[in-house]
């Protein structure tokens, strides 16, 4: 049936296994009056008196038409309208529908046929699906004071059927399963006479006299004490009866009931491998918040990951824990070929294998399920239900009570499960390369994929995929060694990978299967995974996301829960999100249907979101030197993050760095060359502070051509000489100086005073570097009378202190102090990390040639706290290594050897292989004295 109403609980609506929402209390209260007098007239003002009692305000009766609008409004479908209507008589208002549409009335009828029945068990099927329909309280949460009344009734006529079936499966010798059932009612009636009756006879029948007598003098005291009476005679009779062990209340022969053993279970998997994590996790029970509820465990993952493959490995391994069965159904919930399956199918044919009768079968799922809990309730059974479409599917299929599993397979998560359910989610990921590798041994032969270099390219490329492991061992079925390595080759080729791993099969064809989990997607995450193949990189944050799609932060973030939901894409880490190799290779084909222009906004957003967020971090990482950037860079727009201090820009670029790489390599391939240059100066001070030197080289040499591609001879000059500073860092001095060289030409030609005191300190810093320090102070010179023109305090501070540094290195100390001493006041005042912690190192380096130990130390404690606080590694290395020689030479050998220690560490990071011979040999040269 596709229409259904309820009242033996709460009051809903289902239309086509949709529930829909009824509206407020009220509302609900206008629907359930008119479901108890269904097909029949209910006046207004009866309506208006049962809702709202006798207090019925002055505007109720508009109010009543409202609600009744609103409810035919929920009649959106037109196969609706034909199936239930609301309409206005002359005696009041009719909901007109077939009454077995509505619990209530379908619960009368079943206990009407049972009470009629004359075979005993079809009367206790009837009771059973009767009894089965109630949910809870009957119009749960809706109050008057007629509904009130009503509800009692309606109690009841429960009670008189839940008695009524008792009776009859005390009659057919079920007295063992009534024991516990009844004790919880006699609880609840603690003055029910009929109640304690059949309470007393089941405990009698199952050998527990003396706790049925216990019963009837608990109840007997209760009576006199509540109501000053004592038990009516037929319970004294049957209390008579117990104490002399009358044999005519022994219990008749018990009628063994019909039950089938279903085995439904597929033949196990072969070769299964690994996994051990995921089938410990389907074994627990401990942490299971409730023993009482049902077990649901659903095994969630991507197309071809092996999900029911585990399901029946497990379901195989403990088949023996369910001695009633195994039940299974293929769900088809994303088959390319076939529909979901119908819940309501699936029921029909479990009914059928757990001994229902075909005439038994009620005809809509809502019965059928309440039938399927009924049959469940005394087994202990395993239900398999594979590949799973959605909740909705799984939902009809679950037994009501414990002592029974349900593994369930999807590609989607079914988070609803765990909230309806209870549901344990077994998240299942690809296999490692170990277990690919034995996976893939297991097809191919042992002795064979040891002495196939190409199997190892193979597991390689099939990233961990089970199915795609399958694929391509029966690819390598029989071929020889050089088809084989051709096989690796075509693999290894992005564009030919899913061609490859294709069988010709639709249900085996991994192209297919990810098409089908698709398109299940509804169109706006559609939209987005395919706009997701554009992406260069692997790993995207969601910032950058939001930025790419053209949506909100908090929009994309509910897209990508739905692509997370759908096992499309994994948050592999808070905010940022990874897709499978494989199932990237199909985004990428899906975002080749898009036309070249959206192809190009997409592409161009995302390079954007790079290199505005890049600058700003670069701002905040040199908040004094990027005013020297060249004006050809300008500013691109206001950036999407926002950075609070260095470390925060730092851990942006840590976190983005590869996605940078990526994103550069797209700007040089579609010429976007201002970009590509103003990305490689947002970068210079990370790479600078992380110690990548090469890779900045390579990155400056790129910027160079693409400066010059631009026909801008001052941003080229510019470049020119970022390059060269960029080789002086690496030590390439050699390199450097004729690119900088240049540069100041360019700039003495052009007159560009910024240019010129930038080259002329970058000169000075590469003569200091090579110990021209005779030749590094006319530059210095030049660069400080800069510097003042401009008006940049920065700037001259920073070659003061280099000033100072050189002259300290001539070994004039004391001017070389002095212009540390006259640089460090202008550095303080305008919070400049890196130039503060330069000029400390300077004064350290100054005072420890002047035999002032002590205020040596401090001062290079003093550069250790600033270059730390700018995350710059690459001077702190230095600066330990400082450190551990003065320890070293104050006779303090433990501290000497933890600063070196710490020290080297930092320069393997770094990679710098020189420096951290230098250091090791210095810890293996010292020792206690």
């Amino acid at each position: 049936m596709s229409i259904g109403f309820t009242l033996l609980g709460d009051v809903t609506i289902r239309s086509r296994g949709a529930e829909l929402a009824p509206g407020s209390p009220r509302q609900r209260c206008v629907l359930a009056l008119l479901l108890i007098d269904v097909n029949r007239p209910v006046s207004a003002q009866t309506l208006l008196t049962r809702v709202w009692g006798d207090d019925v305000p002055p505007r109720a009766m508009a109010s009543l038409y409202s609600y009744v609008s609103r409810l035919r409004a929920l009649r959106s479908d037109p196969a609706d309208a034909e199936r239930w209507d609301i309409v206005r008589t002359p005696a009041g208002y009719v909901l007109r529908t077939d009454s077995s549409a509505v619990d209530l009335f379908r619960f009368r009828s079943l206990v009407e046929q049972a009470r009629g029945a004359n075979d005993p068990r079809e009367a206790e099927i009837s009771y059973g699906r009767a009894l089965a329909l109630w949910q809870g309280e009957p119009l749960a949460g809706l109050r008057s004071p007629w509904l009130d009344a009503y509800r009692l009734t309606l109690a009841e006529e429960h009670q008189r059927a839940r008695l009524d079936y008792y009776e009859l499966l005390l009659n057919r010798g079920r007295h063992v399963d009534l024991v516990q059932p009844l004790a919880a009612l006699a609880a609840e009636q603690p003055l029910d006479e009929q109640v304690a009756h059949l309470h007393m006879l089941a405990l009698y029948r199952t050998g527990q006299p003396a706790a049925a007598l216990t019963a009837y003098e608990q109840l007997r005291q209760r009576l006199v004490e509540r109501l000053g009476t004592d038990p009516g005679p037929q319970l004294q009779q049957l209390h008579q009866r117990i104490l002399v062990f009358d044999d005519a209340l022994a219990a008749p022969a018990a009628e063994a009931p019909e039950r089938r053993t279903p085995r439904q279970l597929p033949a196990s998997p072969s070769g299964f491998v690994g996994r051990d994590d995921a089938l410990r996790l389907l074994d627990a029970r401990e942490g299971r918040a409730d023993d009482t509820a049902p077990d649901v465990r659903v095994i969630a993952g991507m197309a071809g990951v092996g999900k029911s493959w585990l399901a029946l490995r497990w379901a195989h391994q403990h088949a023996d824990e369910f001695p009633d069965g195994q039940l299974y159904a293929q769900l088809n919930g994303f088959s390319p070929s076939v529909r979901p399956t119908d819940p309501g199918d699936v029921l029909h044919l479990f009914l059928m294998a757990l001994g229902a009768a075909e005439s038994e079968l009620p005809a809509d799922t809502e019965g059928r399920a309440a039938l399927y809990r009924t049959l469940m309730a005394r087994r202990k059974m395993l239900v398999v239900l594979d590949n799973a479409r959605d909740s909705a599917q799984v939902v009809p299929l679950l037994p009501g009570t414990p002592g029974c599993r349900t593994l369930v397979t999807s590609r989607n998560r079914l988070s609803s499960l765990k909230v309806r359910a209870g549901a344990d989610i077994v998240g299942l990921g690809v296999l490692s390369p170990a277990e690919s590798s034995r996976l893939l041994a297991s097809r191919a032969g042992d002795d064979r994929a040891a002495s196939e270099p190409a199997l190892r390219d193979i597991v390689r490329w099939c990233a961990g995929l089970p199915l795609a492991l399958d694929i391509a061992a029966a690819h390598a079925d029989g071929l020889p060694g050089a088809s084989l390595d051709q096989l690796a080759q075509d693999l290894r080729d992005p564009s030919a990978r899913l061609d490859v791993l294709d069988t010709g099969d639709v249900s085996v064809s991994l192209r297919v299967l990810f098409a089908a989990s698709h398109a299940a997607l509804d169109a706006e995450p559609a939209r987005v995974f395919g706009l997701l193949g554009l992406l260069p990189h692997q790993d995207v944050s969601l910032a950058a996301l939001a930025h790419f799609i053209e949506r909100d932060p908090t929009r994309t973030l509910r897209t990508m829960r739905v692509l997370e939901e759908a096992c499309l894409v994994r948050q592999h880490r808070p905010g940022r999100y990874q897709m499978h190799d494989l199932i990237r290779l199909y985004a990428e084909e899906q975002a080749t249907g898009l036309t070249a222009t959206q192809r190009d906004r997409h592409t161009r957003r995302l390079v954007g979101f790079y290199v505005c967020t890049a600058q700003a971090a670069h701002r905040v990482l040199e908040p004094h030197r990027t005013a020297q950037d060249p004006p050809a860079l300008g500013d691109p727009g206001p950036a999407p993050l926002a950075f609070g201090d260095a470390q925060a820009a730092l851990a942006w670029f840590d976190a983005e760095y590869a996605c940078l790489q990526e994103v550069i390599a797209i700007a040089e391939q579609r010429g976007m060359r201002l970009e590509l240059c103003r990305l490689t100066w947002a970068l210079h001070t990370f790479r600078w502070r992380r110690g990548l030197f090469e890779e900045s080289i390579r990155a400056w040499y790129t910027a160079l051509d693409a400066a010059t591609g631009l026909d801008d001879p001052s941003l080229t000059a510019h470049t020119r000489q970022r390059l060269g500073v960029a080789l002086a860092q690496a030590g390439r001095y050699d390199e450097a100086l004729p690119h900088l060289d240049e540069a100041l030409e360019r700039f003495r030609a052009d007159g560009g005073t910024a240019g010129l005191t930038r080259t002329h300190h970058s000169l000075a810093e590469v003569h200091v570097r090579i110990n021209a320090y005779e030749r590094a102070l006319p530059h210095f010179a030049q660069a400080l009378e800069g510097y003042r023109a401009l008006g940049d305090q920065v700037g001259e501070s920073n070659i003061l202190n280099g000033t100072g540094w050189a002259l300290a290195r001539l070994g004039r100390y004391a001017s070389g102090e002095a212009h540390c001493l006259q640089a460090l006041p202008l550095l303080q005042i305008h919070e400049d990390g890196e130039g503060q912690a330069a000029t400390w190192d300077t004064l350290a380096y100054i005072a420890r040639r002047t035999g002032r130990t002590s205020r040596a130390l401090d001062a290079y404690q003093q550069a250790l706290t600033h270059f730390q606080a700018i995350g710059n590694a690459n001077r702190e290395a230095d600066t330990w290594a400082s450190l551990g020689d003065m320890h070293a030479d104050a006779g303090e050998h433990d501290a000497a050897r933890r600063a070196w220690a710490t020290a080297l560490a930092l320069y393997r990071d770094q990679g710098r292989a020189a420096e951290a011979r230098e250091v090791t040999e210095r810890l293996a040269a010292r020792t206690e004295p």
